[in-house]
């Protein structure tokens, strides 16, 4: 199995005047230029061609208060390229920016680490639901929903407005839900303090152990059905059993709705 670590990254750019006047690509053109005193040698070794790193020179010069490159002419050995003293303090001070920048996203990658699913299988599965439209409410760039189940039950979901532009969605259409078996998590108790929009009291109709997951199929009422995938750590630790009673909890952004 194939584990996933997520990495955040980033090319952190200064502009000026709309303009990029550096990158990492760019700083490294320049200490190749530095280092070879050579436009075409410094381009060889940054992997870009030779009227690139023209081009990039132009713009960073043109951009910049004062030329990040000169050239030299003259002397017994001929002519050469300079990279000005204040470009060398401009990426001084970008290289330290970019440590801070690189020490930030490190530290948000943490933000995503519940998602990296490292033990997960490839056990997929869904519910699929039959729901009537009773209320929309729009908020930003979103149209929040609160649907009302064939059981009475209520959950709530959320779609881009286009979606009820699109398809003429109005209070009273019917629209079929398909919820991912991983979004639905579930609990031994009725908790108040879970911030999830949808909380549903289930019933566990079967349990199917695959591997190191437990495929849980819950019943809401009579042809209604939700599944959750839990770890089967979680399953033991709960001890749940066919017949117990459970509280199913998702998100109302993993409610995804289509027209029937």
């Amino acid at each position: 199995m194939k584990l996933s670590s997520f990495s955040l990254g980033s090319d952190l750019m200064l502009s000026n005047a709309g303009e990029v006047l550096l990158n990492q690509k760019k700083v490294k053109l320049l200490e190749n230029i530095m280092v070879y005193g050579s436009i075409s040698k410094a381009a060889k070794e940054s992997g870009v061609t030779y009227k690139t790193a023209w081009g990039w020179i132009d713009k960073m010069n043109a951009s910049s208060p004062r030329p990040l490159v000169q050239k030299i002419s003259g002397g017994k050995d001929g002519g050469g390229t300079l990279v000005t003293a204040y470009a060398k303090e401009l990426m001084n001070t970008y290289e330290e920016v970019e440590a801070l920048h690189q020490k930030h996203l490190h530290a948000l990658e943490d933000s995503f680490s519940h998602l990296q699913d490292e033990g997960a299988s490839q056990l997929f599965a869904f519910s699929r639901l039959q729901a009537r439209v009773k209320k929309i409410s729009l908020k930003a760039d979103k149209a929040i929903f609160v649907l009302g189940l064939s059981c009475g039950s209520e959950i709530s979901a959320q779609a881009p407005i286009s979606f009820v532009e699109v398809n003429a969605i109005d209070v009273g259409s019917n629209v079929n839900v398909l919820i991912e078996s991983d979004t639905v998590s579930v609990s031994t108790s009725f908790e108040k303090e879970i911030s999830s929009r949808n909380k549903l009291l289930v019933k566990v109709d079967e349990i199917t152990v695959h591997e190191e997951d437990v495929l849980l199929t819950l019943s809401l009422c009579e042809d209604q059905y939700l599944t959750s995938r839990i770890t089967y750590k979680s399953y033991e630790d709960m001890r749940i059993e066919v017949g117990d009673e459970l509280t199913a909890i998702f998100k109302a952004y993993s409610v995804t709705l289509f027209l029937k």
